[in-house]
């Protein structure tokens, strides 16, 4: 039984975790128990812990991390995400971190270090990496050889429905669903991007190697949406995420299998993320350095 604490209280996806975690009906109830919540808001992480059956409620993040095997920072924004993460790190617990796994390159450079002077496990991944609309397109890809000749994801260039608070206007809190949703599907080899803005949506052109482009649209003021478009030397393929929470399923079973060392996803993957979205906020483009 693997102990977590989960670390913010202010996402939807404390209650989207919680519940397939905690709870009679649970279904990953004999894997797994949240045993503590921390929320920079003391009455909200209270409030839900009541609901989720999480039974301590802590001060601090570091009375949260008393006796678990994983920490999982789940603030709702990426700026909240990196102090929560470096305490976990700091005390050697095994750390997931949800989307985006920070704001800044720095930042996420940062973390990264940490985890290898440590020797701690660390991860950080979007919901919608384990959506089955990508995962069928995976399938599609592997059974062409992973030939591809171009990709391009289009998502929300900023929340429209969610409050007034300038941080949903930023590509990392929607962007980074189709960064890393691209970047599951053709590889986070990204040789250098270019960065365009119009009017209506700004378009993210990422070189590849052998001479391919892959490409993220963000459209402004539209209602949620996630897509992916394929194309290989044989057919082209069009998915559309089912906003179902399906994915949720999914991204536990890679975080429990993560939190066991059976798995991860690259670090690199998820630095490359972060500097994307760095460069669609700054309005530059990069090259890469080498690995």
């Amino acid at each position: 039984m693997i102990k977590i604490a989960f670390l913010g209280s202010d996402s939807t996806h404390t209650e989207a975790l919680g519940r397939r975690i905690n709870g009679p009906q649970a279904p990953f109830r004999d894997a797994a128990r949240v045993v503590s919540l921390w929320g920079q808001d003391a009455a909200q992480a209270k409030r839900k812990a009541g609901e989720l059956g999480i039974a301590r409620v802590a001060s601090t993040p570091e009375q949260a991390l008393d006796g678990v095997d994983l920490a999982m920072v789940i603030g709702r924004f990426g700026d909240s995400h990196y102090e929560p993460a470096r305490v976990a790190l700091g005390r050697g617990i095994a750390t997931f971190v949800d989307k985006p796994f920070t704001v800044s390159v720095a930042e996420a450079r940062k973390l990264a270090e940490l985890a290898r002077a440590q020797d701690v496990p660390l991860s950080s991944s979007s919901p919608l990496r384990f959506a089955r609309e990508l995962d069928a397109l995976k399938k599609r890809l592997a059974a062409e050889g992973g030939d591809w000749v171009g990709a391009v994801a289009t998502v929300p260039a900023n929340c429209t429905d969610l409050g007034p608070d300038p941080r949903f206007d930023s590509a990392f809190f929607y962007g980074i669903h189709g960064v890393e949703m691209l970047l599951e599907l053709v590889g986070h080899d990204v040789r250098a991007t270019r960065v365009d803005f119009g009017h209506s949506a700004i378009a993210v052109l990422l070189e590849m190697p052998a001479g391919r482009t892959a490409s993220v649209q963000l459209v402004r003021g539209a209602a949620e949406f996630y897509a992916l478009d394929l194309y290989t030397r044989k057919a082209s393929y069009r998915a559309a995420v089912e906003l179902d929470g399906s994915y949720y399923d999914g991204m536990l079973r890679y975080v429990l299998e993560f939190a066991a060392g059976k798995c991860a996803i690259a670090l690199e993957s998820t630095l490359c993320a972060i500097e994307l979205l760095e460069a669609i906020e700054t309005g530059d483009s990069f090259k890469r350095r080498a690995a």
